[in-house]
């Protein structure tokens, strides 16, 4: 997946999300995985890749 801004589900709410390769462990298996998920205006501040569904992106800037 290409690095930018998606419409993205998350926690079943519908949020705005950057998505990088940035590399991150995984909590719950402890092995390092390449994909994060920063959250813009939510309580949560990143996920990682496989934890939120895409709905739409990556989104584009106006004209």
């Amino acid at each position: 997946m290409e690095e930018g801004f998606y419409w993205v589900l998350y926690a079943g709410k519908k949020l705005i999300a950057y998505y990088s390769h940035e590399e991150a462990r995984d909590y719950v298996t402890g092995k390092k995985i390449r994909g994060v998920w920063h959250f813009a205006n939510a309580d949560e501040a990143v996920a990682i890749d496989g934890e939120a569904k895409v709905l739409e992106g990556p989104l584009h800037p106006p004209a």
